[in-house]
């Protein structure tokens, strides 16, 4: 009985077949937008955009390639949560308050012993009373003596009103959530620490200090440059836009001072 040699050609495949070597150039999809490679010639994919130069091309002399950066997205402007977060980090003036509730304390604990003394019948004379009330009965409201110890007394109470209004410098730097219920702060060395960081990210700075005056960042830079033109500018723009970058909800204007080594 003879057997029939077997087709060397092979049947259709019952599925798709991929192929993973290296070598295999008929399994290779073209590129929408890239040349269709001939006999022997490798595929050249289509650029993408923002990718720079393919690998291996030349560039024109002195042509430079720069990368587009978005800006910063800013948070929305919230009044509710602005006025939030100013609340939450407003100073609480602990000093002045603690002086001035010790010496009330004080005072009305003097007075309340002077009269419990005097109804039991032993009285203390921590206060001379009796002198104070002839000097008053016999001193006239005109009296320099008056008029100067009135002036002490209103000054010290305006000063008090005055901490009490006036806003201090807050403990931390309140950052726009634009959320009321979300309030974020940065304390202010790593704020003037991010700006730093920011002036000396410039080409042409070795070493930045910021400071904070008021409501001015103050930045001094120092380069090795002898003829640094338009180097101010440029730090100003990037801790300028570090500073977007943060967010805070008080505007710091940026003032630049440049020295040379």
């Amino acid at each position: 009985m003879t057997v029939p040699p077997a087709d060397p050609s092979p049947g259709p495949s019952p599925g798709p077949s991929w192929s993973s070597a290296r070598g295999a150039e008929d399994d290779t999809v073209p590129i929408p937008g890239s040349q269709v490679p001939t006999s022997g010639e490798r595929p050249v994919p289509a650029p993408v955009s923002g990718a720079g130069p393919a690998p291996g091309t030349s560039t024109a002399p002195g042509a430079e390639v720069t990368e587009e950066t978005a800006p910063p997205a800013r948070v929305p402007r919230n009044h509710a949560a602005d006025r939030a977060a100013v609340r939450a980090f407003r100073p609480r003036r602990v000093v002045p308050a603690v002086i001035t509730a010790v010496l009330m304390t004080a005072l009305g604990a003097v007075v309340a012993a002077e009269v419990i003394s005097a109804l039991l019948g032993r009285p203390l004379r921590w206060i001379p009373y009796d002198r104070v009330l002839s000097w008053a009965s016999t001193t006239r409201w005109d009296d320099s003596r008056v008029l100067f110890g009135a002036g002490v007394v209103a000054l010290l109470g305006l000063l008090l009103v005055l901490l009490a209004l006036v806003p201090g410098r807050p403990r931390l730097i309140p950052v726009r959530t634009g959320d009321p219920d979300l309030i974020i702060g940065m304390q202010p060395r790593g704020f003037t620490r991010a700006l730093s960081h920011a002036a000396e990210q410039v080409p042409g700075i070795d070493r930045a200090r910021v400071r904070l005056r008021g409501r001015t960042a103050e930045v001094t830079a120092h380069s090795p440059l002898r003829e640094p033109a338009g180097l101010a500018e440029a730090v100003q723009r990037a801790v300028t836009t570090r500073i977007a970058a943060l967010g805070p909800l008080k505007d710091y204007p940026v003032r630049v001072r440049l020295r040379g080594e």
